[in-house]
């Protein structure tokens, strides 16, 4: 019997010359992901084979297919097919905290309820261009791809105070209000917004991984519905019946004429005006309709609302030698050596205090837009198999955590890039992701000053 050490993980298991590594790594609870169940039908569980390549099995022909297919190297092997005499040391692929959330889900249900007539707002939403998406990777890659999506839309929705009602194909609907909360109206364009900057934030992941533009468009409407669970017996769900549901689905079609990424109805507009800004208005006519409505396109919370409803603080700004800076923290809240990740609607900030003052840099790693820091905390359990985190050295370099690249804190410049890249570019076993080499970028960092005894920022 054979053993296996896996990375980052640090967990090593046995397995038997019957076993694929897809199975032993399940009986040793390591969570290796597979969309399509083991059956070579995605790359999902793709692992990169560091010590051991020998001993493993040749490549079967359903994943010689898959190889051929996404361009893998021989060190980039399918966990769900290749089987092995000897001892391996393997690296799982990128595992975030979305994979984490994915895999750990816990089940969730909602009390069946009779009818009953309620004031709701009505979330729609669809991702555009799937058709394109879709035909670009195999069925099992595009369920993935969906679910990291769908993962992060649908904890932003109930953090929100939403209920998921439905997931068609690409779409996805959510009603605010259902326990008759008075703020469900702000609260459903709060969610709107927060999910359109997630997918902001998981746009560089699928350039990366699948060379594919990534965004959704958002309906909102507010009006009178029926809830009330449908379904067979065992089977109940909780839904929304009227017209209110069909004029949001119309809403959120209507961003593909304007060329608009979220609006909302006049109806939800009426209530929600003061707490927020508009970008624009339309006046359209929705499908199945034969009267135009207007239309508008919201572009943030009022600052005041924001705080309120995301608990933030309002950031205090100054014009100072010719630049716009934030009021970020006291200069004594951080002891030297720590970081601070500041949430900001251009990106996320960390600020690092050195032995010498303050640094401050975009905390998206500049080649895979992958976080340098974990935004949350993560749980004792996930930060186990999470990628250490990325290091700040003596001389003001940061070393960042996904492919060891080194950049100067000060000028952003690369001191060291990816020193580990294969002759052609490519990562040693992530040859998928193409040549690196040619995409060096230096790291975005931000000026920093010390006055009044608070520490300020610039994020020009």
């Amino acid at each position: 019997m054979a053993k296996v050490i896996s990375l980052p993980d640090g967990v090593e298991f046995e397995i038997t010359k019957e076993d694929t590594l897809l199975e032993a790594a399940l009986r040793a609870n390591l969570p290796l992901t597979h969309a399509c169940g083991g059956r070579a039908k995605c790359s999902t569980c793709r692992v990169w084979v560091l010590d051991g390549l020998d001993s493993c099995l040749a490549r079967n022909d359903a994943e010689q297919e898959m190889a051929d297919r996404l361009g893998f190297g021989k060190e980039v092997r399918l966990a769900c097919q290749v089987r092995s005499n000897g001892n391996l040391r393997i690296r799982r692929l990128i595992l975030d905290e979305t994979d984490l959330a994915m895999s750990s889900q816990l089940e969730r249900s909602s009390a069946t309820r009779a009818g009953e007539v309620r004031n709701v707002t009505i979330f729609f939403s669809d991702i555009q261009g799937f058709t394109s998406i879709s035909e670009s990777l195999s069925p099992y890659d595009v369920m993935y791809l969906l679910n990291r999506y769908f993962v992060q839309a649908g904890e932003i929705i109930e953090r929100n105070g939403g209920y998921i009602d439905k997931f068609v194909g690409d779409g996805m609907m959510a009603i605010f209000g259902v326990d008759g909360q008075e703020d469900a109206p702000i609260r459903a364009v709060n969610a709107a917004l927060q999910t359109l900057a997630a997918v902001d934030r998981m746009k560089p992941f699928v350039a990366a991984m699948y060379e594919a533009e990534f965004d959704i468009r958002i309906g909102l409407h507010y009006g009178e519905a029926v809830l009330g669970s449908v379904g067979s017996l065992g089977h109940e769900r909780l839904t929304a019946i009227g017209d209110v549901v069909n004029v949001a689905s119309r809403v959120e079609e209507a961003n593909k004429e304007a060329g608009t990424r979220l609006l909302i109805s006049e109806a939800l507009h009426g209530i929600v005006e003061e707490d927020v800004d508009v970008l624009d208005f339309v006046r359209i006519r929705l499908r199945g309709t034969s009267e135009r409505m207007t239309l508008y396109e919201i572009g943030q919370l009022k600052p005041e609302v924001d705080a309120k409803l995301n608990r933030t603080v309002s950031r205090e700004t100054e014009h100072y030698a010719g630049r716009e800076w934030l009021r970020a923290f006291l200069q004594d809240e951080l002891a030297v050596g720590e970081n601070r990740i500041l949430d900001l609607e251009k990106c996320d900030v960390v600020v690092h205090r050195a032995p010498r003052g303050y640094v401050a840099f975009n905390n998206a790693c500049p080649h895979l837009r992958l976080p340098m820091y974990d935004r949350l905390q993560p749980s004792q359990e996930h930060a186990a198999i999470l990628p250490p985190a990325s290091v700040v050295t003596d001389d003001l370099g940061i070393v960042c955590r996904w492919h060891q690249s080194c950049y100067d804190l000060h000028t952003g410049e690369i001191r060291v890039w990816c020193p580990t890249l294969n002759e052609d570019g490519t990562p040693p076993g992530f040859e998928f992701a193409g040549d690196v080499s040619k995409n060096r970028s230096p790291l975005e960092v931000f000026p920093c000053r010390l006055a009044d005894g608070y520490v300020w920022i610039s994020v020009e």
